[in-house]
């Protein structure tokens, strides 16, 4: 009766079996949320057939397409534009379906997508565990009566975190919807994903929503209003739980486990308390890290650390809300360096404020970074996601977006020109830094 796909994004020449990860969390979640409510419902995982050619999938989409009623398809920015092909696929096989956007994307730019695309038929904006159950309810209750908007317009209203367009054309926002208790959720349904191509070795999990941070290039804090932390118990039970699958052998735990210390302690001690041994890594930011935290990753089977550090310049990162100091960066970096544990650091280019001069400055410091031919480095380009302080506020940034099709909204595509550097500086510095990532750090 309902589908929930996860729209492929994987290139072929970036596939790595051995480090394929999960589908959208939301999608398990909401899998799982309904599998409890006793719907009948499967997830359509589009990664799985990443070496099919579109007439390939075309005919997948083809084939599910009169099996269901209800089609929920998640999107980024940059996957939207598939994401819209995929619901125009099944429309084209199948009139009577019902179609439900969610996502970050989505949920900030409803309006604009419902005035000009017919084939969607509801968005559910922001944290959808709640919305999305209520509006499955009622569309099945009505689905055999009489199907139009306006006549049950009414029960709509009254399901908070919502878009539609009503019959006359006009566009109904419910209001943005509450902020979803964590422990609450049940545990992702990993148990309902296919057993075709079956990839599945590294789970994701999700210890918090929300950031208490302002960074202008994420739409993190937009999306999710209010921050909260999973209690341990909730963490462990799904640790558990993807125990007991055993085709994992790789945890990745997201996002920003340090936000609170008490919980990071927590964490990592539950590891070493529980003998827990399969492997895992983790998002946090260093410029926190000391050497006894270091101790106690490595202790608790850390085996990486992926952390933001976006640039070498204070000024550009005063500007960007990145409030963190970069030779405190450092000494944490060196801290983590002394326990052997490996270390991803990304960084930004092109951000409002940044110059020749200043990206030269992070060029020097990542020359001096205390990591081994075991690290990764990786440099994106400054995106101004909707949502995100950049997209909201141009003008005040003065920037100047000059890519407009959302395909390339990537990391890995200059999208805006700034005050300071035109796209011919902005591109050729961006060749500069993706030669740093394979800069060899000796030991």
């Amino acid at each position: 009766m309902i589908l929930l796909i996860n729209p492929k994004t994987t290139k072929p020449s970036e596939f790595q079996s051995d480090y394929f990860r999960e589908p959208n969390l939301g999608l398990l979640y909401l899998t799982s949320i309904l599998d409890q409510n006793h719907f009948d419902v499967d997830l359509l995982d589009l990664e799985q057939y990443y070496n099919y050619t579109s007439e390939q999938i075309e005919l997948i989409l083809k084939t599910v397409s009169s099996k269901y009623f209800i089609f929920g398809i998640t999107c980024l920015t940059n996957t939207y534009g598939y994401s819209l092909k995929i619901a125009q696929s099944i429309k084209k096989a199948n009139r009577n379906a019902i179609i439900i956007f969610g996502g970050p994307h989505v949920s900030f730019f409803y309006n604009n997508i419902l005035m000009s695309e017919d084939i969607i038929d509801f968005i559910c904006i922001g944290e959808s565990e709640d919305s999305f159950l209520s509006l499955v309810q009622l569309l099945i209750t009505v689905g055999n009566k009489n199907r139009l908007i306006n006549n049950f317009a009414s029960q709509l209203n009254k399901i908070k975190g919502i878009a539609y367009k009503n019959s006359q054309g006009k566009i109904f926002n419910t209001g943005y919807p509450d902020a979803v208790i964590l422990d609450d959720l049940p545990l992702p349904a990993r148990y309902k994903l296919s057993n075709i191509n079956y990839y599945y070795k590294v789970a994701n999990v999700i210890i918090n929503r929300g950031c208490p941070n302002e960074c202008s290039f994420c739409s993190r804090q937009r999306f999710f209003k209010k921050v909260r932390i999973r209690s341990i118990d909730s963490v462990f039970s799904e640790i558990r739980d993807i125990l007991t699958l055993q085709n994992y052998d790789y945890i990745n735990f997201y996002d920003n486990i340090n936000i609170n210390r008490t919980f990071f302690l927590k964490f990592c001690n539950m590891f070493i308390r529980n003998k827990i041994k399969i492997p895992w890594g983790c998002e946090l930011r260093v410029d926190s890290i000391e050497q006894d935290d270091a101790k106690l990753l490595k202790e608790a089977g850390c085996q990486l650390i992926a952390t933001g550090i976006e640039s070498a310049s204070k000024k550009v990162l005063k500007k960007n809300f990145k409030y963190q100091d970069p030779a405190r960066v450092l000494e944490g970096l060196k801290a983590l360096k002394l326990y052997d544990i490996p270390i991803q650091c990304y960084f930004v280019l092109g951000l409002p404020g940044e110059t020749e001069s200043t990206f030269q400055k992070t060029v020097k410091y990542i020359k001096d970074l205390p990591l081994t031919q075991e690290d990764k480095l990786e440099f994106f380009a400054a995106t101004p996601y909707p949502g995100s302080l950049l997209w909201e506020k141009q003008d005040e940034y003065q920037i100047k977006i000059i890519e407009k099709n959302f395909d390339n909204y990537d990391c890995q595509h200059i999208i805006f020109e700034t005050q300071d550097l035109n796209i011919k500086q902005l591109q050729k510095m961006f060749k500069i830094a993706k030669k740093l990532e394979s800069f060899v750090f000796e030991k």
